[in-house]
């Protein structure tokens, strides 16, 4: 070390001595005045309770139990990813979840805001935002913290938003399966229509005695042959009329049977999603996990006393100090 660096040293020593009592009482003052202003008089106490919770993999019962081979089907019990945690927190930090909380606990009149204020929406998103949060850890888990001056309420809130992200969830699948099941049903009503229609028709040809083109068209070929060998003549014209009347009716009669048969399946696939989707809205399946319910906390989390009071004190302390070099440094440059 240099003559220089130890001699800078030795005064910044001799300094601190010479300056050790305002130091000492300045910084007594601000740590006294920290003391005084982190005290429940002052500031009030706040506890923090903390609900942790996983997301799932799916919320759809019928994709994940009721659909044979689906390629996406994931299982119920398995923990979600990044995805579905993500998917969650929207849920959490939601309007709806942060509207249905307000109500149910009158946080307006809780945190003291005027409700038919101006800017009484402002003040309430700032205030919940001061004492909700909602957390992704590395785990992928998620942490729902609420801070509140009464340890009880703070538990029960945090816990509430837990059930209620089922209720939210259920409520937007409802809208979206209420849309989809008036979509299902008026293409059921078009579908059902066109195979009365082709019932019809086939009953007409029927009475026209098209029976089964296949069968018919195979015993009247026997026939025939059979008439032909016989040398009766008669019989086989005959069959020949009625081989032309088979004709005529014939690709009607198949088209009529493939579109019945089309119609049939997509009929099935219509009335089976829109029992998937009654089995969505009816089921109870859960859209998280709970790993830890949040309890009442038995010791304050804001604020941290002891750290107000050491950083008042050290902040007045290195404040102090600086000012007092300042004031030195001027006074030697005025004599100078």
């Amino acid at each position: 070390m240099s003559k220089a660096s130890l001699s800078n040293s030795g005064n910044l020593i001799l300094d601190l001595y010479k300056w050790r009592k305002p130091l000492v009482i300045f910084t007594l003052i601000a740590s006294f005045f920290g003391a005084v202003v982190s005290s429940p008089l002052v500031m009030t106490p706040k506890f923090k309770s903390t609900a942790v919770i996983y997301p799932t993999t799916t919320n759809s019962i019928s994709q994940a139990l009721l659909v044979e081979h689906n390629p996406y089907r994931k299982d119920v019990l398995e923990f979600g990813e990044e995805l579905e945690a993500e998917r969650l927190l929207q849920i959490l930090n939601s309007d709806e979840m942060q509207y249905r909380i307000v109500q149910e606990y009158n946080l307006f009149e809780h945190y003291e805001i005027d409700s038919l204020s101006e800017h009484a929406r402002t003040w309430m998103n700032l205030a919940f935002d001061e004492h909700f949060s909602f957390k992704r850890t590395e785990l992928m888990s998620i942490n729902v913290e609420v801070l509140d001056k009464d340890p009880e309420l703070a538990a029960e809130m945090s816990n509430r938003i837990v059930d209620l992200i089922d209720l939210v969830v259920k409520r937007v699948k409802k809208e979206r399966a209420e849309q989809a099941v008036v979509i299902l049903e008026r293409r059921d009503d078009e579908l059902s229509s066109r195979l009365f229609s082709i019932h019809d028709s086939l009953e007409v040809l029927r009475s026209l005695g098209v029976l089964d083109v296949s069968l018919q068209a195979e015993r009247l070929t026997e026939y025939y042959a059979r008439a032909l060998s016989a040398g009766n003549v008669k019989g086989a014209r005959a069959l020949k009329k009625e081989f032309n009347h088979l004709a005529q009716y014939g690709g009607t009669y198949y088209r009529l049977f493939e579109d019945l048969e089309l119609v049939q399946e997509q009929l099935e696939t219509i009335r089976l999603e829109k029992e998937n989707i009654r089995v969505e809205l009816d089921a109870e399946l859960t859209n998280r996990f709970v790993i830890n319910r949040a309890v009442p906390a038995d010791k304050k989390a804001y604020p941290i006393r002891w750290l107000i009071v050491v950083l008042s004190g050290m902040g007045t302390f290195l404040m102090t100090l600086v000012l007092l070099y300042i004031r030195q440094t001027l006074s030697t440059d005025h004599l100078a």
